[in-house]
């Protein structure tokens, strides 16, 4: 059982949606199913032996979901009530194997159905559910028994990109081979993109295509990318670069039609998301380093719902470290930014005052202005969140922020580097380059 089981619920009736598959996860939404839960358990996508199938059952008159193993009780019962077999969901154990698995119970609560680890029993109970059984049990590695965890990996932040897209231009995907060869030795886990991709829209949406293609690379070779949109990758930017005449800013900067149909939500593999089928805010869960870990992308200067959005996120995932990423958060001096723009809901001051409170967020990446910057502020409860800038718009090189964490020294080291210097003659150009933004940030704090 190594799938990564996602459970989506709604919010207004508290009932489960169990898929191993994250682009349901997120259409789901727009079937009420709109309270990400992450990923509580792992199952199996194919039979297997030992495991049984689990069932998916469906009541459309009341809108609910039950997980049930085929050919229980359970099963019956649900039948008998009016829920219509949907066949296998996933693929679990039927018995409880010591040291192995943990139960997955069910519980009710005006009919609706909702399943959750024990460990999330008391919350459910308070809130007014009522156990009725162990539906399934699901893999548990006992602490005595894992294997120690590495506690050093790294991931890549890649800069305003959007003077990299021409289909000539060597720059982008030079970059994304020196990632995916490198993988190995960084211990690369993750690669992110603060914004700016495009430089602007076309009717044949050249830029976008050539960014979308160089990307495949990446995702050719296992390596998690996502991206937040700039103000250069909406409707906002018209071409050469300047804001649309005679067009509401305020407006075309939420329209990122384009955006959404080269990189909609799955190809980022986001977990949730705050509009259905828009990838401009959503989120992803990583396990490294020993701990868990969510990349929370937000829109520029992100609107008031989607500031409360992100919070009810973080908020419900006590136990994964949050990276935001967003496009302007701090100023080329290093301070976090009182401006939105001009045509922003928010200014990235109200963002920061929205989630600076919570004990989990412990990272901010931007770009939009200046070049790069390394600093850090102090959470309400006293810890450091460590906040970089990375944009430099540079007209020969392709930089790469590198990050690696260490999780047991509670380090971050952070570098800038590129693989390419097209101010050399052609052939002559795979130059490394290392910019002066090196920083180690110390003394972080990681929950668990």
């Amino acid at each position: 059982m190594d799938r990564a089981t996602w459970h989506v619920a709604r919010p207004d009736t508290g009932a489960s949606l169990l898929t191993p598959w994250a682009d349901e996860a997120t259409k789901a939404a727009a079937y009420g199913f709109t309270d990400p839960q992450g990923t509580p358990f792992r199952s199996s996508v194919t039979p297997r032996v030992g495991l049984v199938a689990v069932d998916r059952m469906f009541s459309s008159r009341i809108n609910d979901f039950q997980w049930v193993v085929d050919g229980s009780t359970a099963q019956r019962e649900a039948l008998a009530a009016g829920y219509a077999d949907q066949g296998p969901g996933f693929y679990a154990s039927g018995l409880r194997v010591p040291g192995c698995t943990r139960a997955i119970a069910s519980f009710v609560r005006q009919g609706r159905h909702r399943y959750a680890p024990a460990a999330e029993a008391p919350a459910l109970l308070a809130a007014g559910w009522v156990r009725v059984r162990t539906a399934f049990h699901t893999p548990l590695i006992e602490p005595s028994t894992a294997p120690p965890a590495d506690p050093v990996f790294t991931f890549a932040v890649m800069p305003d990109t959007q003077n990299e897209v021409n289909s000539t231009d060597i720059r982008f995907p030079k970059r994304v081979d020196w990632l995916v060869t490198n993988r190995a030795l960084l211990d690369l886990r993750w690669v992110l993109h603060s914004g700016d991709l495009q430089n602007w829209d076309t009717p044949a949406h050249e830029q976008f295509a050539n960014m979308s293609r160089w990307i495949e690379t990446l995702e050719a070779n296992g390596l998690p990318f996502l991206a937040v949109p700039g103000n250069h990758d909406t409707a906002a930017v018209c071409p050469g670069g300047s804001a649309c005449p005679n067009a509401n800013t305020n407006v075309t900067v939420r329209d990122t039609r384009t955006w959404n149909a080269y990189y909609p939500p799955y190809r980022f593999g986001l977990q949730g998301v705050y509009e259905t089928g828009k990838s401009d805010n959503g989120w992803r869960t990583f396990s490294a380093g020993g701990v868990g870990w969510l990349v929370l992308d937000l829109e520029l200067w992100p609107r008031t719902g989607v500031i409360d959005w992100a919070k009810n996120v973080v908020a419900t995932h006590p136990h994964h470290n949050v990276i935001v990423v967003t496009h302007s958060f701090l100023t080329s001096k290093g301070a976090i930014s009182a401006s939105n723009g001009g045509y922003g809901a928010t200014a990235p001051t109200t963002l920061w005052a929205a989630l600076d409170d919570f004990p989990n967020v412990v990272m901010f990446f931007s770009g939009h202005v200046g070049q790069a910057f390394n600093t850090s502020a102090t959470a309400v409860d006293g810890h450091k969140v460590a906040m970089f800038l990375q944009t430099m718009h540079a007209p020969y090189t392709n930089p790469v922020r590198l990050v690696t964490v260490d999780t047991k020294a509670r380090t971050i080291h952070t570098w800038v580097r590129s693989n390419v210097d097209r101010s050399y003659p052609v052939g002559q150009q795979d130059v490394t380059r290392v910019y002066p933004y090196t920083a180690t940030i110390s003394l972080m704090r990681w929950v668990r």
